[in-house]
């Protein structure tokens, strides 16, 4: 092995140590946290959701989780926080779902607080 590559390869190493946590795992960008659902509307089409949930101005929507039940389904909402600088003021956000599934009458739960967000 050239001197090149074992002194690249030693660079790599030590940069990528420089940049674990402290449970030595690499840094995933900005927090994610969990949001708390508001209210939910349902599309005509039965397979999107607009979703009400509480942030802040500092923060943009990351992604959900969908949990498809028998009886209903439960919905986890992330946001990125992109900013430390910024008061935790409610402000109310709007994300659209799109469900791999209809609602077919099924309630909607708040995964994060286990409570029905919407009833058909």
């Amino acid at each position: 092995m050239s001197f090149r590559r074992v002194a690249l390869l030693l660079a790599v190493v030590l940069l990528a140590a420089g940049c674990t946590t402290k449970t030595r795992e690499l840094p995933q960008g900005p927090p994610r946290e969990v949001r708390i659902i508001n209210n939910v509307e349902v599309a005509d089409d039965d397979r999107t959701l607009t979703v009400r949930y509480w942030g802040t101005e500092c923060e943009e929507f990351s992604n959900s989780e969908v949990d498809y039940g028998i009886t209903q389904i439960k919905v986890t909402i992330y946001a990125l926080v992109v900013t430390d600088e910024c008061e935790r003021s409610g402000l109310q956000q709007t994300a659209s779902i799109p469900l791999d599934q209809p609602l077919d009458n099924r309630i909607i739960i708040d995964a994060n607080t286990d409570t029905v967000v919407y009833e058909p």
